[in-house]
């Protein structure tokens, strides 16, 4: 791309920038204005952008603390459930558990082993049944509801309650078993334990850092008990959202959204948002929930919030008071050089423009000022030179106009010219085939009747010869004779061939090919394409006589060993391509000089086909053979429609 057209390219892109300005007629204060206002909410936009993603990032921060501190808190609770494990696999080892007499005394040692995390110690059966309980009790039994309690009596090693329930005549609790075996590892019974939830290892958690003045922490089962609580009152009612805990618990996955306490049983006041942090248990379907009012959670944030929007609001009205001051102190000297160049652009030339000032627009309006100057001088100069040039444009009118009529009369005289020399051309060849056929008319008339009757007197004489030798020499003389009639023969078909006149152009080629390429190479096929039709006398004469010349050409010159005409008659014309496979030539050296033989045939060639509106195409170069293309239009008002059957077999 050239500077100028890359220039060009952004002269464009900065028309259509100012177009919109241009159209809706806006001023130069508005247009400062709006570039101000533009760019300082590009710059308060972007401030904005980066001052909510860091709120946000930090909000997404304090929401990821509190699950972090979920996640700490039930981590403790799994190191302490994990304690009870391991205490509950320790005594069901060390007791004798198969012997019924040791059993009390087993049981109270798992009892001093586990009194730390137990409220109360039962030994059952393989079946399920309460065998032995400490402290002891009075009332019946069943564990037929405890998931817990059926696992490890099915082999599992250690199971937790997934839900708080009644146990008897009991309080509702949380269980913890593990199975007993013989010396045998045969499964004899189960060991369970009433989880003391009041255990310092897992109350500690009711005392954690970090949840401020109105958070508070809670320890759920699966049907949203709440089984421990930093709010007392809380213990042993249902949780909200328990169908998305529960969910959360099976799928052991923690999360952290907002929602708020109007779920809280007994509670009067408005609903409070708050933070819902929540993290599952390892050991146990049991889960931490953390919630804290979002006030207090997004109070800091919400302050930088409310002082980044302050900050917004100063620069923005700072900026418009910088467009202000800008705009009265820019815009009055712009309006009084505005309307001194709309003088000048009115044609005033002769007022100077009169603004006295030493900043930029004073320097622009001296600029202007001298442009005015220099401008009134150039039009003077350049009316002074229109009228040199009307005068010589006048001038100049004139003699083109005369050389146009005077070219106009030598191409129409040479048009004349051209057209003679056609006419003259037609004519001319037009009086050689009649001569020829004069020539020929009187050969076969005069001429050849003499031999023919020379030829008879010779063989009658030879007859009555009254010695061998007289004849003999009558018999060479009688041969001679007949010698010349065929030549003569010869001659007259070359002059003119009958067979053109009456049958007409393709039965007259095939029998010249035939008579003049006999007995030898090259080998000659000649081809029809399309319905044959016939073409008026003297384009067929015209057209015999070039092809005529061509295979003359091929029989002396090309040394070819194969050669084929074809002929194809479409809807206005006949095509004719003469090729042969011959050692070729340089055409377009033939054709420029003029001095050689095959040089001026070939122009007799393309005169012929000129006096005929013909077109000839000559295409040869050394070793590549020769093909030669012809076209003729078909006079299809005055030609006759003659079938000839297409023949394709090689003539020799």
């Amino acid at each position: 791309m050239s500077r100028q057209q890359s220039d060009e390219k952004w002269f464009r892109r900065i028309n259509q920038l100012v177009l919109p300005w241009r159209r809706h007629n806006i001023g130069l204060g508005a247009k400062m204005a709006s570039i101000v206002i533009v760019g300082t909410l590009a710059l308060v936009s972007l401030f904005a952008y980066l001052g909510t993603t860091a709120l946000n990032e930090n909000i997404q921060r304090s929401q990821n603390e509190r699950v972090i501190l979920a996640q700490t808190t039930a981590r403790h609770i799994d190191l302490a459930l994990a304690g009870i494990e391991d205490a509950l696999l320790d005594a069901a080892l060390q007791g004798n558990w198969a012997d019924p007499a040791r059993q009390d005394a087993d049981l109270a040692h798992a009892v001093r082993r586990l009194d730390f995390y137990a409220t109360q110690v039962f030994l059952l059966n393989r079946t399920g049944q309460l065998v032995a309980a400490s402290p002891p009790v009075t009332a019946p039994i069943s564990f037929d509801e405890f998931a817990s309690v059926t696992a490890v009596l099915r082999g599992q090693p250690f199971a937790v309650s997934r839900f708080q329930r009644s146990l008897g005549g009991l309080e509702p609790t949380t269980l913890a078993a593990t199975p007993l075996r013989d010396a045998n590892s045969n499964l004899i019974g189960a060991l369970v334990i009433s989880i003391n939830l009041a255990n310092p290892q897992i109350a500690s958690f009711t005392r954690p850092i970090g949840l401020g003045e109105t958070g508070y922490l809670d320890l759920i089962d699966l049907g949203s008990n709440i089984l421990a609580s930093t709010r007392k009152e809380r213990i042993g009612s249902l949780s909200d959202h328990g169908n998305t805990l529960a969910v959360l618990i099976s799928e052991h996955r923690p999360a952290v959204s907002a929602c708020h306490d109007c779920h809280t049983p007994g509670t009067t006041l408005k609903p409070r948002s708050e933070v819902l942090a929540f993290a599952p248990l390892e050991h146990a379907q049991w889960g931490i929930t953390i919630r804290q009012s979002e006030d207090e959670v997004f109070g800091p944030i919400r302050q930088l919030q409310l002082r980044i929007f302050a900050l917004m609001a100063i620069m923005l009205t700072g900026a418009l008071m910088l467009v202000y001051l800008t705009t009265r102190s820019v815009i009055a000297p712009v309006q009084a050089l505005t309307v001194a160049t709309k003088r000048i652009a009115g044609g005033d030339l002769d007022t100077p423009l009169g603004i006295q000032s030493h900043d930029e627009v004073g320097t622009l309006a001296a600029s202007f000022d001298v442009m005015r100057l220099q401008i009134k001088t150039s039009i003077a100069k350049i009316q002074a030179w229109n009228r040199e040039l009307d005068t010589r444009v006048s001038e100049r009118t004139a003699d083109v106009e005369q050389a146009k009529r005077k070219i106009a009369a030598l191409y129409a005289e040479l048009q004349h010219k051209e057209h003679l020399r056609g006419e003259l051309l037609r004519r001319i060849l037009t009086a050689q085939e009649e001569e020829r056929k004069r020539i020929s008319r009187e050969l076969h008339d005069e001429t050849c009747q003499v031999l023919a009757g020379l030829a008879y007197a010779l063989d009658d004489a030879a007859d009555t010869a009254p010695t061998p030798e007289i004849k003999s020499q009558l018999e060479r003389m009688y041969d001679l004779a007949n010698l010349a009639v065929e030549e003569i023969q010869r001659i007259i078909l070359d002059l003119r061939p009958t067979m053109l006149d009456l049958l007409g152009l393709v039965p007259a080629l095939r029998w010249y090919a035939e008579s003049r390429l006999n007995g030898g190479a090259p080998q000659f096929v000649l081809r029809e394409i399309g319905e044959p039709r016939r073409l008026s006398p003297s384009g067929e004469t015209a057209l015999f006589r070039v092809i005529q010349e061509a295979l003359n050409n091929i029989a002396r010159h090309a040394n070819a060993q194969h050669a084929e005409l074809v002929l194809e008659y479409l809807p206005d014309r006949l095509s004719v391509t003469i090729t042969d496979d011959g050692i070729g030539f340089d055409s377009d050296k033939v054709l420029n000089d003029t001095d050689t033989n095959r040089a001026i045939g070939l122009m007799g060639m393309r005169e012929r086909m000129d006096a005929i509106d013909g077109e000839l195409n000559l295409r040869s170069a050394c070793g590549e053979g020769t093909v030669l293309k012809l076209c003729v239009p078909l006079d299809t008002a005055t030609g006759e429609h003659t079938h000839v059957s297409n023949d394709s077999s090689p003539a020799r």
